[in-house]
């Protein structure tokens, strides 16, 4: 698991997880020198309660291992680049 950088958390069988996962590949294919960790929810249920994480998906911004800014809400490509920039 990552203590400093980008991690994103998604479920398999999310309908909404699937479509903000196509836009973080946008922004990815806009910044390819960003990195965005992948996984799975349900197989990281220690690190979901230790990051507070209210819902998937979620990108979380992390720093030291503490969470400094989270998106729940993949509204569009434009702001989610917003984000982790």
């Amino acid at each position: 698991m990552i203590t400093d950088g980008l991690l994103y958390i998604y479920a398999p069988m999310c309908g909404t997880c699937a479509v903000a996962e196509r836009m973080l590949a946008v922004v990815e294919a806009v910044d390819p020198t960003l990195e965005i960790e992948k996984h799975d929810a349900n197989f990281i249920p220690n690190e979901l309660e230790a990051y507070q994480v209210k819902s998937i998906p979620a990108l979380l911004k992390l720093e030291d291992g503490q969470v400094r800014d989270r998106l729940y809400a993949f509204q569009n490509v434009q702001h989610v680049l917003s984000f982790v920039k």
